[in-house]
């Protein structure tokens, strides 16, 4: 039922209906309302896509102790990292037509599913002798990811107004940041490295029957709570949203094709996917960069990603609120875009140096940032791309994210294995340079922040579509008068 005392109402200014003839008259202006329990929806997806994420990093940051208890390479520990990356470049299209098809509310049903079934998978891996089920079950959650990592941007559309698009988003990242920032912490703490093997294969099936059973609460929630959409929508820039794809049903591959001719799009996923390609391959060697400078350091490492992650989502948050307030999204981006670089550069010196302290100081200093960058990357993308479905843009905004991270995580781990930590500091630094080169010659375009302009000072008019005099039925379109 729609509770009034629930939720704020909005109307459009000035809405008139146009005949063929050129008389317009009024008709009933178009509703835009405001739910309170938007924030529900957003509390469950934060713990959906935390429970998700947490899964991303829990064998990479105890790299040395899963090499001891598998017998495998560290290369192939860093594979249960890269094929979140390489499960998301495969299957985001598939799972971003799922989206458009299905609707968010099963789009999270089944990603939380999937997510639910890996975890469990996982308690079955606990042997020596089975890492091959380490890989069934952490792949199934990676493919999970695709009904996860998308959706931030296409949530706040659906039940928030213009006025905390971007708060929303950085939220829903937000919930990304907290898993990650979980899983730094709790697979150190929960893993040691034991001499005897059988007290490591304990620790590791505490970690994983801990993390089935939340998954398998959080799959309940979603289930019992969780809700596709408003019927009403918060505002116009959605009004419009809906009206244009109601009219056009178009196919799956226009929008595509279309985003692959947006020149600032196109620019925006490199820098956005170069920087979160440096994120992912810092978070995946972490241990190994550690523990070249610093022995038995296997929980300060974890410390350390925890404090990069932790910050990383008070930056998230901060910008999305900057960027509600100001609009300012370029001039925004370049500034933290350039203090993530000098904040890689940092880290790299101190932790060269050998002093601990110091790196943990500059690893806080650069996860405000990076991480912090994640949220506006999504904001940046819908500014580019609307009004086109939500998902899709950022689907391919991470596919090239992943691809990066796959390509920089390789080629530096094979450049710390023969020559040391050194050069991997000097790819991660060249790789935010260009990143940042990237994002200061991209035009600065506000399309969605125009359309709600627009819809604000000039109304929504419904155009009646006539043949030969004969009004058609069924056939409205809208457009801005």
């Amino acid at each position: 039922m729609e509770d009034k005392s629930q939720s704020e109402v909005l109307t459009a200014k000035d809405p008139t209906k146009i005949t063929k003839s050129g008389e317009s008259t009024d008709i009933e202006p178009l509703k835009l309302k405001v739910y309170k329990k938007r924030w529900l929806m957003l509390i469950i997806y934060m713990i959906y896509n935390g429970t998700n994420s947490s899964q991303w990093i829990e064998y990479s940051i105890i790299t040395n102790v899963v090499t001891r208890y598998y017998g495998v390479s560290s290369m192939m520990v860093d594979w249960t990292s890269m094929s979140f990356m390489a499960i998301y470049a495969v299957f985001i299209f598939p799972a971003s037509y799922v989206t458009d098809k299905c609707g968010l509310r099963w789009t999270i049903i089944i990603g939380a599913g999937l997510n639910c079934l890996g975890a469990w998978i996982k308690i079955l891996s606990v042997q020596p002798d089975r890492f091959y089920v380490v890989f069934i079950g952490h792949s199934i959650v990676a493919l999970a990811q695709t009904m996860v990592l998308p959706l931030p941007g296409r949530l706040a559309a659906q039940w928030f107004p213009p006025t905390q698009l971007s708060t929303a988003t950085s939220l829903g990242i937000f919930g990304n940041q907290v898993g990650i920032a979980l899983g730094f912490l709790l697979g150190p703490i929960i893993v040691k490295n034991h001499n005897n093997l059988n007290d490591i294969g304990e620790d590791l099936s505490r970690l994983c029957w801990t993390v089935a059973i939340i998954s398998t609460i959080v799959l309940a929630l979603v289930l019992i709570l969780f809700q596709n959409e408003p019927k009403i929508p918060p505002s116009e820039t959605r009004a419009l949203q809906k009206m244009n794809r109601m009219e056009k049903r178009e196919e799956f591959v226009e929008p595509i094709k279309r985003l692959c001719r947006n020149k600032n799009y196109i620019m925006l996923c490199n820098s956005y996917g170069l920087n979160v390609a440096v994120l992912n391959a810092v978070s995946t060697l972490l241990n190994q960069i550690f523990l070249a400078h610093f022995e038995n350091g296997e929980e300060d490492a974890g410390r350390i990603g925890l404090a990069i992650t932790l910050t990383g989502m008070v930056g998230s948050v901060s910008f999305g609120i900057i960027l509600d307030k100001t609009h300012k999204f370029k001039q925004t981006a370049m500034t933290v875009y350039f203090l993530t670089f000098c904040g890689q550069i940092l880290f790299a010196v101190f932790t060269c140096m050998g002093i601990k302290w110091m790196v943990y100081v500059s690893a806080t200093f650069l996860g405000y940032f990076m991480s912090g960058y994640l949220a506006m990357g999504y904001d940046l993308c819908t500014e580019y791309t609307y009004p086109e479905s939500e998902n899709i843009p950022a689907g391919l905004l991470n596919i090239t994210s992943g691809v990066y991270g796959i390509i920089l995580t390789i080629s530096l781990e094979l450049l710390m294995n023969t020559y040391g930590d050194i050069p991997v500091h000097i790819g991660l630094c060249s790789a935010l340079l260009l990143g940042f080169i990237l994002t200061a010659i991209t035009k600065d375009e506000q399309r969605r922040q125009d359309a709600r302009k627009k819809a604000q000072y000039e109304g929504i008019a419904r155009i009646e579509k006539n043949v030969d005099g004969v009004p058609e039925t069924n056939q409205l379109t809208y457009s801005i008068t």
